[in-house]
Parts: structure tokens; sequence; C-alpha cells
């Protein structure tokens, strides 16, 4: 039933916004899996997939890329209760390269902030006081070709807007992605 769920959201995502010709790729779609223990409590682990693309393009230079992005995860916890939580976010990106090998290499920086959407506030014994919450991700990546790759944090938050504010973590996300130019 969980797989179930995850693949329509999935599925739902790509024909929103594949089948949809203002909404065309200026960048990358990216899907990653993510596990870490939990840093709140090191008896659990939080693991999990994130898809996620960029929607709108903002500004492009040939040092930083600036886009309106969107994400959905599908998280996982350990813990004996609160095991999932799904999550749908949009965000401000940033993608900063420090150099710029043409046109095959591109290392860069990443960093993007949000508001996300949490359908439930518990994720192990991590609680949110609502089911909104910011979405941090910052990490290292590389585009190589038509191939993007990177390594990230996410990390969800109410930014203490409400309380309690446990937030929870995914250290290190692994993610793949197509670019699309």
């Amino acid at each position: 039933m969980k797989n179930t769920n995850l693949l329509v959201i999935i599925s739902v995502f790509f024909l929103t916004f594949f089948a949809v010709p203002s909404y065309a790729w200026d960048h990358s779609v990216q899907l990653g899996y993510g596990y870490s223990h939990d840093p709140n409590n090191v008896h659990y682990n939080n693991s999990g997939f994130l898809l996620s693309g960029d929607i709108i393009p903002l500004r492009h230079t040939c040092w930083t890329y600036w886009s309106v992005g969107g994400a959905l995860g599908q998280w996982h916890s350990n813990a004996p209760a609160n095991n999932n939580v799904t999550t749908a976010s949009v965000d401000l990106n940033l993608r900063l390269y420090p150099m710029r090998v043409q046109p095959v290499y591109s290392p860069y920086f990443l960093a993007s902030l949000g508001p996300a959407y949490l359908s439930k506030q518990r994720l192990g014994t991590n609680t949110q006081g609502s089911h909104m919450a910011a979405q941090i991700n910052l990490g290292l990546g590389t585009e190589i070709h038509c191939f993007d790759v990177n390594l990230r944090m996410v990390h969800y938050s109410n930014a203490s807007l409400a309380t309690p504010n446990d937030g929870f973590n995914i250290l290190y996300l692994l993610s793949f992605g197509y670019l699309f130019s």
C-alpha cells in the first residue's frame, strides 16, 4: 500500500509537469535516496526518497543558477511508531558554480529553502507543531554532459513558529538527475 501511494504521487508529478508545455524543464529533474541516523535519537534511522526538479527558471549566469523548484518526499523511520511521512515543497533553489569546465563537467554547491507540507506531524520520535514546515537542502554536486549527480542534506523544521519544533533530517541523500536545456 505504501509503495502504491508513492508510485501514484510520482506519476501525478511527472504527468502534471511533463504533459503541460508551459512547464517545460529548463534545468533538471532528480530522484534521490537518503539514509542517516536520526540526530535527535541515535537509536533510530531515517531514510527515504526525494523527487525534485526545477519548475520555473529565474536567473542563469556563468556562476549561478536560480530557480523555483518543487519536491516530493517519502520518508521512513525505523522507530516503533510514526514510521512514515510524505512531504511536498516549493522552494527557491540556488546552484553556485565555482568553476565551469564546459561543456563536460560543472561542479556546484546547492542550496534551497521553501515551505513544505508534511502529511503527519511526527516522524519517529520527532514532532513538528504543524503540518507546515520549511525544507532546507544543502549539498555538492556535478553536472556531467546531460546528467546530474549530487549529495545533499535535507532538513525539515517549522523554524520555531509552532511548538514543538524537533525537526527531522536526512543527512546523506544521493540524487541522480537528467538535465534539460
